[in-house]
């Protein structure tokens, strides 16, 4: 009677509808098999919460960045050290058709960036610069 009684609870547990999850959230998943070489080249965007968006054009050893607020192109030499770090050099203003300022000293500015985490269609890029002590945060997106 007592290992019927186990038996029975065994087909009642297997048997019974399982308890439902809640549904997954659409959000990014980490790729870590996606090369970093990926996002070396490209066109690219990202938006700066004070400012809008910036588009990016990268080349092997060329980054340009188009401020969309203003229309300035802004032109950066990017070497890249490593496949997942690289340093940005001010090169010019290559446009500048609302005769906006730039910060001061930024002609000076050499950034340093990491992409620390790495998406299908995004990264994290984690920066630095001579200009200051701050360590920035920027997600990088492909333009699609």
């Amino acid at each position: 009677m007592r290992y019927a009684a186990i038996a029975l609870l065994a087909l009642f547990y297997g048997c019974s509808e399982k308890p439902k999850k809640e549904p997954i959230q659409e959000f990014e998943v980490v790729i870590s098999e996606k090369p970093f070489k990926d996002w070396h080249t490209g066109k690219f965007y990202y938006k700066e919460p004070k400012i809008g968006t910036f588009l990016i054009n990268r080349t092997d050893s060329i980054q340009e960045e188009f401020i969309k607020s203003t229309g300035m192109i802004v032109e950066f030499n990017i070497d890249w050290t490593t496949d997942s770090t690289y340093t940005l050099t001010f090169v010019k203003i290559a446009e500048n058709p609302k005769n906006k300022s730039i910060a001061e000293g930024a002609e000076r500015m050499v950034k340093q960036c990491t992409i620390t985490q790495l998406y299908e269609l995004s990264y994290v890029e984690k920066s630095t610069s001579n200009l200051s002590a701050d360590v920035i945060f920027t997600t990088i997106h492909r333009n699609k």
